[in-house]
């Protein structure tokens, strides 16, 4: 009986407020100031080591001033925070990456952006934030600890910036809501103009003591585009539908690659530097979802799936492949099941699963080092206490069933807390 009393209050809070709620800094007529983020951390086992490390901990302000004609402008700034571990080296989580050369930062830019909403125009955004394609990722991706690795929002090993399926970089997006047919629509457009680097190397084929390397400078992302369209059903506790689309394009043509001897690979010894490269494609990504419930961690069931398909938007370890590039075509999915129960809601468990392969690609399977195909497949499993409003402890464990080529990071168990604003 003791501990139910204990419980009670503790959770009481969760009826008055969400987790993660922002907090006003500062409030005027003309101006607000808001306060987000939250904190978290995981002691965790991975095959036998075990490590405290971070989360994907953030840190955010949000400012909103009333504009012309009852539109409502601001900007939200976030930042992604490695306060336990800075120098961390384990990252089995794809929301928790960063930019490439980034991800060891102690604290590193996760959105930039400013915005100008409407109830009949819509919603303008520019700058660095959520992709119109995260609109339907982002339904599976609620673990504590891992996940968000198969849904190809987060594409290249990093946080899905270049190509605009993730936190986009330098973006221009709009979104548009309207109720129709028992619920309501939602249309997403995207485009972004910059120029993002691409560090192009191959093995080439001329012999296995040889690669080529294209300038810095030639070799690039340029315009990405992207839309989405999502409908939410009032049936029962909610039904989500949604799909988006993504493409950016490659340009790798130069006149001017770099032929290297790199028998001994300390020494690279340059060959040659005008050798030419012309491998210019597309990098697109499709995904449909679908989702059922109030939503992860609340009452009762939540059940979601995604599914996608993409062109030259994964990429492989650097030295899997040999003769051709180790981007490659692949199929994905995940899952994200949760279950949430007591008279406060307090406990949860959940479950899923996120699996990514190679997909119709005869040239990188054929040119794969060891295996014929990549395969990353993850298994989940975990409970979560919402200790009050602001904290929760939880458990979570991931089986690994990856091929050697997908280079995983293994099974693992973890025990963390996160703490909100």
């Amino acid at each position: 009986m003791r501990r139910c009393i204990w419980i009670i209050p503790a959770c009481g809070g969760l009826l008055f407020s969400g987790i993660g709620k922002a907090l006003p800094l500062y409030e005027s007529d003309l101006v607000s100031l808001h306060i987000n983020g939250y904190l978290t951390a995981h002691q965790i086992n991975i095959d036998g080591n075990t490590e405290l490390i971070d989360g994907a901990s953030r840190l955010s302000l949000k400012l909103e001033t009333p504009a012309y004609d009852q539109w409502n402008v601001g900007f939200f700034l976030e930042w992604g925070l490695l306060a336990v571990s800075p120098d961390q080296e384990i990252v089995i989580s794809g929301d928790q990456q960063a930019e490439s050369g980034e991800i060891a930062d102690p604290l590193y830019i996760r959105h930039g952006n400013a915005f100008a909403q409407h109830d009949f125009w819509g919603d303008f955004r520019v700058g660095k934030q959520w992709s119109v394609y995260y609109d339907i990722a982002y339904i599976t991706d609620w673990y504590n600890v891992s996940g968000a690795l198969a849904s190809g929002a987060f594409a290249l090993g990093g946080d899905g910036g270049v190509t605009g399926t993730g936190r986009a970089d330098a973006a221009l997006t709009w979104r548009k809501r309207w109720k129709g047919f028992g619920g309501e629509f939602q249309i997403g457009l995207q485009y972004a103009a910059h120029a993002g680097k691409l560090d192009y190397m191959v093995q080439d084929a001329r012999g296995p003591d040889t690669l080529l390397v294209c300038p810095t400078d030639d070799c690039e992302y340029g315009i990405s585009r992207g839309a989405s369209l999502t409908y939410t059903v009032d049936i029962g506790d909610g039904l989500f539908l949604g799909t988006a689309y993504n493409r950016v394009n490659l340009d790798l043509f130069t006149e001017d690659g770099m032929l290297f001897d790199i028998s001994d690979p300390a020494f690279p010894v340059l060959i040659r530097d005008d050798e030419e490269i012309n491998e210019s494609g597309n990098d697109f990504a499709f995904i449909g979802g679908i989702a059922y419930g109030k939503g992860p961690l609340e009452e009762g069931l939540y059940a979601a799936f995604n599914w996608h398909r993409s062109h030259n938007n994964e990429i492989a370890p650097p030295n899997s492949t040999m003769g051709v590039l180790n981007f490659f075509n692949a199929i994905g999915s995940e899952s994200y099941v949760s279950w949430t129960w007591g008279a406060l809601n307090c406990y949860s468990i959940y479950g899923g699963h996120n699996l990514l392969k190679s997909y119709d690609d005869d040239e990188f399977e054929e040119g794969l080092v060891t295996g014929d195909k990549y395969r990353l497949a993850k298994y989940f499993l975990g409970f979560n206490y919402k200790w009050n409003s602001h904290v929760r402890l939880y458990i979570e464990g991931g089986i690994d069933d990856s091929n050697r080529v997908a280079e995983s990071s293994g099974d693992f168990i973890a025990a963390g807390v996160r703490v909100d604003i």
